[in-house]
C-alpha cells in the first residue's frame, strides 16, 4: 500500500528562501549605511567607516549568491542599484562631510554632492551595460570601492584636515564617471583554476589581512584603483600594435 504522496511545499519553501537571501543582504548593506550616517552625524566616524565596510562586504556577497543559485532577478538588479545609492552614495557622503568637509564651507557640500552625483551616474550606466550584457569589465569605478576609499581613511585614523579628503572627493567622482576599464570578476570560475594554488593564495590573503585589516585592504584598494587604468594602457597600446600591423599590411 503506497502513502500519499509527499508535499512539494518544503522545496517550494527552502526555493523562495533561496530568491529572498541576496535581497535581505541588499537589505542589510542598507541597514548598515543607515546606522553609518547615524554615527557619523554623533561623531563616531571609525564606526560609521566600518559599517560602510561591511555594507560593502554584503554588497559583494548578494550578487555573488544571486549568480551561484541562479536567483538573478531585474527586481533584484534595481533593488541592488537603489540600494547602492544610499549605502556608497549618501552614506560615504554624509561621512566625510561631517568628518573633513564641512569646514570648507560651501565647497565642502559642493564636493560631497558632486561625488553623489556621479555616484549616481555610475549606477544608472552599470544597469544600462548590464541590460546589454557588457560583463568582461567594469566601465569606471565601481561605487563600493570608492565608498570603501573613504572609509578606509577613516578606519586608518586619517586627520581631518588630510587633503585625501578634497581631493579623494574629486578623483573618485571622476573615476566613477570615467570609461575605465576595471576588473569584474563576475566570470572568474573556480573551477577552472588550480585548487592547490587557490587555496594557497586564499591564506595569505587572509594571513595578510589578518595581520593588519585596515592598512592591508587599503593597499589592496589601491592595487585596484591603479589596475584600471594600468588595463587601459595596455589596450591602447594593443590597439596601437594592431592598428600597425594592419597598416604594414597594406
Amino acid at each position: 500500500m503506497q502513502g500519499p504522496p509527499s508535499s512539494p511545499r518544503p522545496k517550494r519553501r527552502i526555493r523562495q528562501g533561496v530568491f529572498i537571501l541576496p535581497s535581505a543582504l541588499t537589505i542589510g548593506s542598507v541597514f548598515c549605511a543607515f546606522y553609518a550616517i547615524v554615527q557619523a552625524y554623533r561623531g563616531r566616524f571609525e564606526t560609521a567607516g566600518t559599517f560602510i565596510i561591511v555594507a560593502a562586504i554584503l554588497d559583494t556577497l548578494d550578487g555573488r549568491i544571486a549568480r551561484l543559485t541562479r536567483t538573478a532577478t531585474d527586481f533584484g538588479r534595481e533593488l541592488d542599484s537603489l540600494a547602492d545609492a544610499i549605502s556608497f552614495g549618501l552614506a560615504p557622503a554624509l561621512t566625510i562631510y561631517f568628518f573633513a568637509l564641512k569646514d570648507l564651507n560651501r565647497a565642502g557640500w559642493l564636493l560631497a554632492f558632486l561625488y553623489i552625483t556621479c555616484g549616481i551616474i555610475r549606477l544608472a550606466r552599470f544597469n544600462v551595460l548590464a541590460i546589454a550584457g557588457h560583463r568582461k569589465h567594469f566601465v569606471g569605478l565601481p561605487i563600493p570601492a570608492a565608498a570603501s576609499f573613504f572609509a578606509l581613511l577613516l578606519l586608518l585614523d586619517t586627520p581631518p584636515d588630510s587633503v585625501l579628503f578634497p581631493i579623494g572627493a574629486l578623483v573618485m567622482a571622476y573615476l566613477m564617471v570615467s570609461t575605465i576599464p576595471y576588473p569584474a570578476f563576475k566570470d572568474l570560475e573556480l573551477k577552472t583554476m588550480r585548487p592547490t594554488f587557490t587555496l594557497l593564495a586564499i591564506v595569505l590573503l587572509f594571513l595578510v589581512v589578518a595581520f593588519h585589516p585596515a592598512i592591508s585592504l587599503f593597499v589592496l584598494l589601491c592595487v585596484y584603483l591603479l589596475a584600471g587604468p594600468v588595463l587601459l594602457l595596455l589596450d591602447r597600446r594593443d590597439r596601437r600594435k594592431n592598428f600597425s600591423e594592419y597598416q604594414d599590411e597594406l
